[in-house]
This record gives C-alpha cells, structure tokens and sequence, in this order.
C-alpha cells in the first residue's frame, strides 16, 4: 500500500491541501456488499457508506492515513472506529460550518489552516504558496476534464466516472463512448449512491439519469472559483469560499440555494422527473426531503422519492413504482 494515498470521505475534503503537502487523495467507496464486517465497531443501524468505508479499510484494501469530516454523527463515529483500530496513521477531523456566509468562511479557513499544520507536521515539511497555487491548479484541470467527459454519458457511467475523478487520477483517462442512449430523462438527487446498486436498477427500468447530485456524482464539480492569494493565508481563505459557493448538499443550512440550483438544473438538463434516493439513517436527508418536496411540487416538477441500504440487494422490490413513475412522467 502507498504510504503517500491518503483516503478522504465527504466532498467537502480541501483534496488541495492533501495533495501539497505531498499525498495523493483517494476517495473511499467502500465495500457495498461486505459492510457487515463493520458491525463488531460500529452499530448497524448506522450509515451504510460508512459502514462499507470501514469495512474496506478492515480488509486492507484502503489507505490507514484519512481525512474525515465533521458532517454527520456517522463520520464522527467513523473517525473514532478509525483511529482506535489504526493508531500509526494520520487521522485528522476536520469541522464544517453549516452557513456559507462571511463567518462560515473564516471558520472553515481556520480549519483548512490546521489540517495544512497538521500535515506538515506529520510529513515533516513546510508547505510554500507554489505547492498550494499547483495543487489547486491540477484540481481544477481534474474538474474540467471530469466536465468534458461526463458530456453525454448517464447512469452508471457517470457517476462511475465522477468516482474514478475524485480518485485524483492525472492525467484523467476516459473512455470514449457517450454511454447508453434512450430511456426517460430524470434527474437523481440524494447522498451518495452505489453505481452499480441502485443507479444501475434506474438504468434497467428505463431511467436515463442525465444528471446525478449526489456527493459522488456531479455535485462535487459544479463550482469553479480560481483559488486566489499571494500566500497561503489568503489562498485558504478564498479555498474556504469555494468550498462553500459549490451546490450544497442537504447537511449545510442554505437549502433554499439548493433547491433553486436543482429546479434550475432539472430545467437545463431536460429531465422529466427528480428521482430522490438516499442512503438509509441519513438524517440530513429525511429532514431535506420534506421540504424539497414542497418546493419541486410548487414549480409542478414530479418527484419520487426512494431508500437504498447501499448494497441494494432490494431494488427490485421497487420495480412497479419506478416503472409507474417512469410511464407517468414519459407521457407529460
């Protein structure tokens, strides 16, 4: 295993930092179907993604060095499961403001200033404004070629593309087919998601899902913000912004600005119905929905809402309604 791959969870993760102070960030998915053997560490009852992260990192197959965010109490509790069972390894919890507003900036930038100090510290080096200006610029040459060639592509094979970006791949190699044609046009909303659990059973129901705001799908990549600064006190200030201008996920407090940012995507997209699946236990998301809904039904958008255990042993248990909603939506 590379001692340099540094393992990273939440979209809100400055990838940046991690990769001027000399690691390469990898984003963890976890093992969907083998989550179980997290259960000895953390309840059942928990967030499936990071029950599968653990599970992963159990097996050996993930990078011990991680960085975790404060997002939820499900990343908490895996932060604490992770540093009792790797002692050796970086590990470091990093605070996320909910307000995107003035004060939410210098919190998160203070934050962004002691991660930078605490891999310093553990790499035994001194990151220079160079390091952080060519980190961020490869970030963003990795958004832009992530934008490039999820043109066309749907389903599974853009978020499976979207995964295989936040890898932190250079130079980014794509395939250049535009994925699969047909079906009806929706728009997928939620957490995170299993390509091949759920997003895959949209796809074989006759859903074409042309865009997917979901943490390891398009919503990482929906905000370009030239990191700006001479030093690095003022580059993590303006990082801090951008971190915090990106289309927001339902834990952050400006849900007005994502539900206008979704209407306005679903009308851009030429979608014909928002599909609404979240991981089970994600309270973020069951606090999210009601409101969403309100708002999506106002501007006369159909919805459905669905669960996912992450594995998805169950979808086709949900054949009839998707089917339903797909026919009801394909003849408006």
């Amino acid at each position: 295993m590379d001692e340099r791959e540094m393992s990273w969870f939440c979209a809100y993760t400055p990838v940046e930092l991690l990769a001027a102070a000399g690691f390469r960030p990898v984003r963890r998915f976890g093992y969907p179907h083998g989550l179980e053997a997290a259960d000895t560490y953390l309840h059942p009852a928990l967030c499936p993604y990071v029950r599968a992260c653990l599970a992963e990192a159990l097996n050996g197959d993930a990078p011990r060095h991680a960085v975790f965010v404060n997002c939820c109490d499900g990343m908490r509790r895996l932060h604490d499961a992770w540093g009792d069972l790797f002692p050796g390894s970086f590990s470091f919890l990093l605070d996320l403001p909910r307000n995107p507003g003035g004060r939410g900036r210098e919190i998160l930038k203070l934050e962004f200033h002691r991660l930078l100090r605490a891999l310093e510290e553990y790499a035994g080096l001194t990151v220079e404004a160079e390091d952080l200006h060519r980190a961020c610029r490869e970030s963003s040459e990795l958004r832009l070629s992530y934008i490039r060639a999820a043109e066309g592509k749907a389903g599974v094979a853009r978020v499976e593309l979207a995964q295989e970006t936040q890898e932190y791949r250079f130079p980014l190699e794509v395939e250049e087919n535009r994925g699969k044609e047909g079906g009806v046009p929706v728009l997928l909303t939620g957490n995170l998601l299993n390509p091949r659990g759920l997003v895959a059973f949209l796809e074989r129901a006759g859903a074409r899902v042309v865009w997917a705001d979901l943490c390891n799908g398009d919503r990482p990549f929906t905000a370009e913000s030239p990191v700006e600064g001479e030093d690095v006190p003022r580059m993590l200030e303006s990082l801090a912004a951008h971190y915090l201008e990106r289309h927001p996920c339902a834990r952050m407090a400006d849900g007005e600005r994502r539900y206008r940012l979704l209407a306005e995507r679903f009308k851009a997209s030429g979608a014909r119905g928002v599909i609404y699946a979240s991981l089970k236990f994600c309270d973020s998301y069951l606090y999210d929905f009601p409101r969403l809904e309100v708002r999506l039904r106002r501007e006369g958008i159909p919805l459905l809402r669905l669960e996912s255990d992450y594995a998805d042993g169950h979808a086709g248990q949900l054949l009839t309604r998707v089917e339903a909603f797909l026919e009801m939506i394909a003849g408006d």
